[in-house]
């Protein structure tokens, strides 16, 4: 059955209108543009398979700050799980490096930030229609993209389609702006909501080295007084590596005897650098589906504030026009700046890769002792003396990791 959220209700929902936008995906990235373009007067309607917003939570709900969040939305202390003081990072299991980060990050209670920006979305006179599979984008005889398709086969014409539909993107493809992720491009992960007092002091902590996680890395995100969110992510897929569930198991079998398991979620999360362009026609890409995670660390909640922000205000900009070429060019252009960043963590990343653990505790070390001055939570952030840090920390890796590759190429 097809429905609607309505003022807060949900009930049956005909698909007959024509809209300024639709927007597939009611997530953070969908949700946010299509509150925003619903507050300046277009006429939205939002498609999502899930039968409720914000649920499942596929993600490890640590963002940054109030002070980042209240860019975007008025922060409701509701939405808060707790405040985050700091990173912990654990090499093998041994304290390796601590920075505090007072008031720089928040953990979410995500469900809730999502059915916020949901019910504000709807009173400015936004659609949002659930467990609604969108199956196809409906096109005109010169193939033109008048708007999508349902699984019970409505039409649902759009002047606009914006695809906020998560890592595997169907209307990226459908458009012909991404292709499917490959193996190495993904982040596959799985994470417990658990009752435990195990690393619960508010920092966040993660786990490298191999005798703990092979290729990736675990966390033990603080959550309430009395649970965490722990979880291993590895950066991509092997048909005969270990899955990360095997993994964290093994890790809570050996620190967190006793701990209580009240939830298990698995998600992944793009790796890969987000394309150029963004758009294809009146078809356009946000979030996940348009690769803007950060392709080290995995986070994408500020990504998709960011991406829909940006998106949203580059249309209203330019006005109402039956050609969207100038306002989507205008967005790529603007985040075309985060992607040099982008490429700056990937390149992190696989130097990561290449490093063995007495490398990794050498970096790690080295970075303590650099470890200084104000952290900024932009998930795309660089100031001139951190890039500098960053090279000095990973020339020596990326000289292997570089004449490596010239030896494999050549």
């Amino acid at each position: 059955m097809t429905v609607e959220i309505v003022s807060g209700f949900v009930r049956s929902a005909p698909l007959t209108m024509k809209y300024d936008a639709i927007i597939v995906g009611a997530s953070i990235a969908g949700l946010y543009a299509g509150k925003k373009l619903a507050e300046n007067g277009w006429s939205v309607a939002l498609f999502d398979r899930r039968k409720e917003i914000g649920l499942p939570v596929r993600c490890g709900e640590a963002t940054g700050s109030r002070e980042e969040l209240s860019r975007f939305v008025t922060v409701d202390e509701d939405w808060i799980a707790c405040d985050v003081k700091g990173l912990k990072v654990h090499c093998n299991g041994e304290p390796a490096l601590a920075v505090d980060m007072p008031r720089r990050a928040v953990m979410l209670h995500r469900d809730r930030f999502e059915k916020a920006i949901a019910r504000a979305a709807v009173a400015a006179g936004a659609r949002i229609v659930l467990h609604t599979p969108v199956t196809g984008l409906r096109r005109g005889k010169g193939g033109e993209v008048l708007g999508i398709v349902t699984e019970r086969g409505d039409a649902v014409e759009g002047a606009l389609i914006i695809g906020a539909d998560g890592c595997e993107s169907k209307v990226g493809r459908w458009a012909g702006i991404t292709d499917s992720l490959g193996p190495h491009d993904a982040f596959s992960s799985v994470q417990y909501r658990m009752k435990s007092d195990f690393c619960n002091d508010g920092f966040l902590h993660f786990f490298l080295g191999s005798r703990v996680i092979p290729k990736g890395y675990i966390w033990i995100f603080p959550k309430t007084r009395e649970h965490v969110l722990a979880g291993a992510g590895l950066y991509g897929w092997l048909p005969d590596a270990e899955r990360a569930s095997a993994v964290l198991d093994r890790f809570i079998e050996k620190n967190m005897p006793g701990s209580t398991i009240e939830q298990r979620i698995t998600g992944c999360v793009p790796l890969a650098i987000c394309p150029q362009p963004l758009f294809r026609e009146n078809v356009v890409l946000i979030g996940d589906a348009a690769r803007q995670a950060n392709p080290l660390t995995a986070g994408g909640i500020m990504n998709s504030l960011e991406a829909a922000d940006c998106l949203a205000s580059e249309l209203l900009g330019h006005g109402f026009e039956k050609q969207y070429r100038r306002p989507l060019m205008a967005y790529c252009r603007k985040w075309s700046k985060q992607r040099f960043n982008q490429k700056v963590f990937s390149v992190v990343k696989e130097i990561y890769l290449t490093l063995t653990d007495k490398q990794i505790a050498r970096l790690v070390g080295k970075a303590r002792k650099t470890a200084v001055g104000r952290i900024n939570s932009n998930p795309f952030f660089f100031t001139i003396p951190l890039l500098i840090r960053l090279f000095a920390l990973l020339a020596p890796a990326a000289c292997r990791y570089y004449l490596r590759r010239m030896r494999v190429t050549f």
